[in-house]
């Protein structure tokens, strides 16, 4: 699980959540089928629900994270980090990053997908 199970850089660390995500689904889905409660079609399901969310979430957030890492123009990374702080003081914006970057955005999206 995490970083060395999908195919994103390690920026940000996302990589560990993201597996732990991976494992709960994955032991949920394990757990009911094997108990009967669902039959092994459940474990498509596991794959129709990770791969798409972790390539929306994790991919994109640590792409993201390692632009804004390597930018050298001051004017960019000023407004990276202007933005970052505006997050912080608002507490809708802020909420709204921790719930994304927690990758908790992406469980409840996940539960979405059939």
């Amino acid at each position: 699980a995490g970083d060395a199970a999908h195919v994103n850089n390690p920026v940000g660390g996302l990589g560990l959540n993201c597996g732990i995500h991976d494992a709960m689904e994955l032991a949920d889905t394990l757990h009911r089928v094997t108990i009967g409660q669902a039959s092994e079609e459940l474990l498509d399901r596991y794959e129709r629900r990770r791969r798409p969310i972790n390539i929306e979430f994790v991919q994109q957030q640590t792409v993201a994270n390692k632009k804004r890492l390597e930018e050298r123009d001051p004017k960019v990374r000023q407004d990276n980090f202007d933005r970052l702080r505006r997050s912080v003081a608002d507490p809708g914006l802020h909420r709204q990053f921790l719930m994304r970057t927690s990758l908790i955005e992406s469980v409840r999206r996940a539960r979405e997908i059939a």
